[in-house]
């Protein structure tokens, strides 16, 4: 039998973000956005496989008061980048200023329902 294979429209197409969460320490807000902006995404996280966009965001109001959303074309992509050796990298290179710049970074990842 003949395997049909099926065109994924574009409509079809599902987005995906990773969300990582800051708790920066108080007073290192600066200095952690220097790490994070001309380090950390140029030489690590931003080069994971797969990624579209990364946007940083920061709030007065919520805590933790910075996130990054790192977006992807499909679950399948996100999932991919995260098992990367870049994704790993970037793990590791995190690590290293928590408790100097950061408490901790969260991470959680959204698949895309609307729209559909």
């Amino acid at each position: 039998m003949e395997e049909k294979k099926t065109e994924q429209k574009e409509d079809d197409v599902r987005g995906a973000i990773l969300v990582v969460s800051a708790d920066v320490i108080e007073g290192r807000e600066a200095e952690f956005n220097k790490w994070y902006d001309e380090h950390h995404i140029p030489l690590f996280s931003g080069k994971m496989p797969h990624l579209k966009r990364v946007r940083r965001f920061y709030s007065k109001r919520a805590n933790p008061s910075f996130i990054t959303i790192y977006e992807f074309e499909t679950p399948d992509d996100l999932k991919r980048a995260l098992s990367s050796s870049e994704s790993k990298a970037a793990g590791e290179d995190a690590d290293t200023v928590v408790g100097k710049l950061v408490r901790s970074f969260s991470y959680s990842t959204y698949s895309q329902i609307y729209p559909k």
